[in-house]
């Protein structure tokens, strides 16, 4: 069984199970406008969900949920949490990313969802590539993802730890005492690589966009990130000093 990434056991780490309703809620408001069918009738599937929290909250919002988790020590929660059969829509697998999305997953899906897991992929063209085929046409991707030039990093909270090369950051982080390797979670994006790599998906209209219930949010309750979102919503170059990039794509029609 794989050893739990470093990041999760950083002291950052909060009980998920506890804000998995918010996330859940959080992905179907905010693909909900961009589906073609109401998100209670779509099929789902979450690639890199972890222990399968989110994604079995998902379950109780829309016909069927899929978790597709590669790590197994994460897995085994997620396996867990299946074989309690809490709900019967809900499936998960042990499986890469890497090995998904072709076969009788191409096309079987109303939404696919992609949260904080591009920064843990060193082939991020594949996954995105994964996502636009198991898409049905007029199917939505959900895809958050943190900011690599945001000054604080995602997982370890060290301050401009994305912003160094990776031999640095890993001695970095050894230094704080939270970790021994920065290499999983190096490769977030910046502005100017999630639009090219968006633009090499031409079957994927995709486009930044704000939560659709801001009280949602991590932090979503403050003044501050009321501000930033209005200033996003106004401003959309703003995207490139934003905290994390949410991205809604939809597959074109053939």
């Amino acid at each position: 069984m794989t050893d739990l990434p470093e990041y999760e056991r950083s002291l950052r780490m909060v009980d998920r199970r506890t804000l998995a309703t918010g996330f859940a809620r959080q992905i179907a408001i905010t693909t909900g406008p961009a589906l073609d069918v109401p998100f209670r009738d779509a099929r789902v599937v979450d690639l890199g969900c972890g222990y399968g929290y989110t994604a079995l909250e998902l379950a109780g919002l829309c016909r069927e949920v899929v978790g597709i988790e590669p790590n197994g020590a994460l897995a085994a929660e997620g396996t867990r949490l299946a074989a309690e059969g809490g709900r019967d829509n809900f499936t998960f697998r042990v499986q890469g990313i890497g090995d998904f999305g072709h076969g009788d997953d191409a096309g079987a899906f109303d939404v696919a969802v992609l949260d904080n897991v591009l920064e843990h992929l060193d082939d991020q063209p594949d996954a995105l590539e994964r996502i636009a085929s198991c898409l049905r046409p007029g199917g939505v991707a959900y895809i958050l993802v943190p900011n690599r030039w945001w000054p604080i990093e995602a997982h370890y909270s060290l301050p401009f730890l994305a912003w160094l090369p990776l031999p640095l950051a890993t001695r970095y982080l050894r230094w704080s005492g939270r970790g021994s390797d920065y290499t999983d979670a190096s490769y977030a994006p910046g502005y100017l690589r999630m639009r090219r790599l968006l633009a090499r998906r031409p079957d994927l209209d995709a486009r930044f966009t704000v939560p659709g219930d801001v009280s949602l949010a991590e932090g979503g309750g403050s003044r501050l990130y009321s501000l930033g979102v209005a200033a996003l919503r106004r401003f959309p170059p703003l995207w490139a000093i934003s905290k994390a990039f949410l991205v809604v794509a939809v597959k074109k029609q053939t």
